[in-house]
């Protein structure tokens, strides 16, 4: 957040350098109300691009080895504008190198849902995909195993056939 925070205000001092440089070249004095519209101006105009852009940013610096499956567009009070547009505020993501497979379950598959937002950590979920009955579950820590290794106490959550959750692991199964 300190970048952003730097980086709005390189542009404020950016801008009013421009806008003095204009009035320079016209040879009149630059009104003095005019310092801090320009300077708020740049910077609420950095804010928003900041937060319109950064899930486009964040996704083109993955890996190859990661596929966004989701990303949840939300709206606040404090930015009125995503009423207008609304922004990606969440992404999910799976990394495919971190898929497993058993031998004797083949129509199963275990991931990690990689859960990110924006300021805030990445947090990793572990994940059970029945690519057959399309549905998933939470691996937790507390899983209890039956004999044929799939967790019994699961709760497993029911997908459309066109989730993309399924389309990104069962596709290559």
């Amino acid at each position: 957040m300190i970048v952003q925070f730097i980086s709005a205000i390189a542009l404020a001092i950016l801008a009013l350098l421009f806008c003095w440089a204009i009035f320079r070249t016209l040879k009149k004095p630059m009104p003095k109300h005019l310092y801090p519209i320009v300077a708020a101006a740049s910077v609420i105009a950095y804010g928003i691009y900041s937060e319109y852009t950064w899930a486009d940013r964040t996704i083109a610096q993955l890996p190859a080895s990661i596929e966004v499956v989701h990303e949840l567009a939300g709206t606040s009070m404090f930015s009125p504008w995503s009423f207008v547009i609304a922004r990606t505020d969440r992404i999910s993501m799976v990394d495919k190198a971190s898929i497993r497979r058993n031998d004797d379950l083949p129509d199963h598959v275990m991931t990690e849902l990689l859960l990110m937002q924006r300021f805030a950590p990445v947090i990793r979920v572990p994940q059970l995909v029945d690519c057959t009955r399309q549905r998933r579950t939470d691996v937790t820590n507390n899983a209890q195993y039956d004999e044929d290794g799939l967790p019994s106490n699961a709760k497993w959550e029911n997908l459309d056939s066109e989730h993309p959750l399924l389309r990104a692991l069962c596709t290559d199964a």
